[in-house]
């Protein structure tokens, strides 16, 4: 096995998992397939090489035997006899790790091993123990991504950083049409910005510039307060800095956290 997937295997997988890989069935199993076969050890590289990225989920346990039969150019019933011998013999004693290999097994025609996986109550615990900080270790990243954070920043600062902000819709109506554009556009945050910046111009604006737009422009005109309130407070975000709140978890701006 490359000397990269062993160190690959040994930082990204649990113990036992490696400890299984080191057990003498594993090198019994390998030794199993070498001399049954006949093979060269360069097939016996291209065999550990498959498990190795098998184990680091960089092939699937399903596409063993279509991998072994193309690398190793075997006909089917002898890459379907390597894959059980891998599977029963190599992979079913740290079966936790692989759920689904009896599946496996019994799609090829196998039988699931009678014996139960080769641990001692030690590795067993450590196993338990493993898994147990995997599946708290999800659960913690789980619950980071879920949490919300709030950003809160001008406009031009948010729409750089996440251009999903640009993308949000403000204003019910269907679409606001722009001078530039051959069609009218849905209304948002990004073409309510263009069209402010083609009507008022690109200098600086009064809040006088902005109430006369948001409250007298053709594309405003069907908007409610708090759609109003919602643009104008973009705008002056635009002109003046001030900041806004950019939910990380609603992947939008809040303006319940954003005020004048």
């Amino acid at each position: 096995m490359q000397i990269e997937i062993l160190d690959r295997i040994r930082k990204k997988t649990p113990d036992f998992v490696w400890d299984g890989l080191n057990e003498d069935y594993a090198t019994d199993a390998i030794i199993k397939i070498r001399e049954t076969y006949n093979l060269e050890q360069e097939n016996i590289d291209a065999i550990t090489n498959l498990i190795g990225l098998i184990v680091l989920k960089d092939i699937r346990i399903e596409d063993l035997f279509s991998s072994l039969k193309k690398e190793l150019n075997l006909n089917n019933e002898t890459a379907k006899e390597i894959t059980l011998i891998i599977l029963t013999e190599i992979f079913y004693p740290i079966k936790d790790y692989f759920p689904g290999i009896e599946d496996e097994i019994l799609k090829l025609g196998g039988k699931i091993p009678k014996m139960k996986p080769k641990k001692t109550s030690k590795q067993m615990l450590k196993r338990d123990e493993e898994m147990e900080e995997m599946q708290k270790q999800k659960e913690e990243e789980e619950k980071r991504r879920m949490e919300d954070t709030i950003i809160k920043e001008p406009i031009k600062d948010l729409i750089k950083k996440f251009p999903e902000v640009g993308e949000q819709q403000i204003g019910s109506q269907k679409a606001i049409i722009l001078k530039e554009m051959p069609v009218p556009m849905k209304p948002l945050v990004k073409y309510w910005i263009s069209d402010y910046l083609e009507k008022m111009g690109h200098f600086e604006h009064s809040n006088i510039d902005r109430v006369k737009y948001v409250y007298h422009d053709k594309n405003t005109r069907t908007m409610n307060d708090e759609e109003r309130k919602q643009l104008n407070l973009i705008l002056k975000s635009l002109d003046e800095g001030i900041v806004l709140a950019y939910s990380t978890r609603r992947k939008k701006i809040d303006f319940s956290e954003t005020g004048e």
